[in-house]
């Protein structure tokens, strides 16, 4: 049996994109060439790894048992690249970082420009997802570094607090809620717009009004926290946002702060790394950055 990396690689990005030709362009190779590589692995190994599912390839059993043993291999192969890329600075090589979204784009997108500036030679990847998925891409080895809003679950991660942040009530300038006291019975009445549904920052928002006695009764959800600015900035429905999200458009004056008793809730954002693998020298140097620079 001879597997190599790249064959790993290639079925890793088929596992990601569920179909050849996808993969093939991820990986910037030719389909025929993608197709090819994973007849030998599964040739390799006496098993299919994929079955045809809802117009894409899904693993089957086998591949499942497959993907922690992948991850695995290419972690290590990573690492031992590591080892060996040094510049004069000694700081080179690949840092793969996932972020959720408030913090990958109000923070980080603005850090990593002025990282790679620093140390030109570290190639760096920042992926955006929620925090529960950037948390599970931790602990299997898929990304170096996470950086989430809630505290990890995985006891196979080491977390630390890395930044603090407060969230606020906002709403467009235009709002009738902007140019008043608002009650508790009035809140209830507004328009709501958050994050979709199912994610942290939605059920923790309906949590906290909750607890003051302000009950969300009519709200639209979106994906994106550009699309929720946008949406209340024309003075039509409240959001909950994180300051840090938020701070440019109150120092514009395109949206404003509602004053509500009792609101006064802050946000942790934790930074979490795999207990077992040693920090390369490039997230280590991240982190110290990151922490020098806030």
């Amino acid at each position: 049996m001879r597997i190599t990396l790249r064959q790993l690689m290639i079925f890793k990005a088929i596992c990601t994109e569920r179909q050849i030709s996808k993969a093939a362009k991820l990986m910037h190779m030719s389909t025929p060439a993608v197709s090819m590589a994973l007849k030998e692995l599964e040739s390799s190994l006496g098993c299919r790894l994929f079955e045809r599912a809802g117009g894409g390839l899904d693993l089957n059993a086998h591949g499942k048992i497959i993907l922690p043993y992948a991850n695995e291999m290419l972690s290590k192969g990573n690492e031992l690249e590591k080892l060996f890329n040094f510049s004069e600075d000694g700081v080179k090589g690949c840092l793969v970082i996932g972020s959720s979204k408030t913090v990958g784009n109000y923070v980080l997108s603005r850090k990593i420009p002025l990282f790679k500036d620093k140390y030109p030679d570290v190639k760096i990847k920042l992926i955006i997802e929620n925090s529960l998925v950037i948390e599970k891409m931790v602990s299997e080895k898929e990304i170096d570094l996470g950086f989430i809003d809630a505290k990890p679950a995985s006891r196979n991660l080491i977390c630390e607090q890395w930044m603090q942040d407060k969230l606020c009530i906002v709403s467009g300038c235009s709002h009738p809620a902007a140019a008043q006291e608002c009650s508790n019975h009035f809140l209830s009445e507004q328009l709501w717009i958050f994050d979709h549904e199912s994610s942290l920052s939605h059920i923790r928002a309906v949590q906290l009004l909750k607890s003051l006695n302000v009950y969300v009764r009519n709200d639209i959800c979106m994906s994106t926290i550009g699309a929720i600015k946008r949406a209340i900035g024309t003075g039509t429905g409240l959001s909950v946002l994180p300051y840090v999200a938020i701070k440019e458009e109150l120092e514009r004056g395109e949206l404003c702060l509602i004053d509500l008793k009792g609101w006064d809730y802050k946000r942790t954002y934790w930074s979490i790394q795999r207990e077992s693998d040693q920090l390369s020298l490039q997230s280590s140097s991240f982190l110290k950055f990151l922490n020098n620079a806030s």
